[in-house]
């Protein structure tokens, strides 16, 4: 165990590093230091603060562009299906159109001659 001199001496020169590492100005400079440390730690929460709001933001809009894209696909679904349709009519008016034609050709041929 360690006698009171030997104890006194390792204090004395903790002491003395004490002393020695903190000259004159030396505890106001780092109070100084920790405070700008502050100042800089809260503009960095405040602009990531900022950050994290226009990420929302941009996600909203981004769910809100979805939610059109998909309207617009089942819309674009809906037209395409009455697309078909009517190139199915269209085939059908076609063929009516022919036999009229051939029909009216064959009525014109069986009239006499004027």
């Amino acid at each position: 165990m360690p006698t009171i001199e030997d104890r006194v001496s390792v204090l004395e020169l903790r002491v003395d590093h004490l002393v020695t590492w903190a000259g004159p100005g030396q505890a106001e400079a780092l109070g100084d230091s920790l405070h700008q440390t502050r100042a800089d730690l809260a503009k960095i929460q405040h602009a990531q603060e900022k950050l994290q709001r226009a990420q929302e933001k941009l996600q909203r809009a981004q769910e809100k562009l979805q939610r059109t894209q998909d309207q617009m696909q089942r819309t674009l679904d809906g037209h395409s299906g009455q697309l078909s349709g009517l190139v199915t009519d269209v085939a059908v008016l076609k063929t009516d159109m022919a036999e009229m034609k051939g029909a009216v050709q064959e009525i014109l041929r069986r009239m006499p001659a004027a």
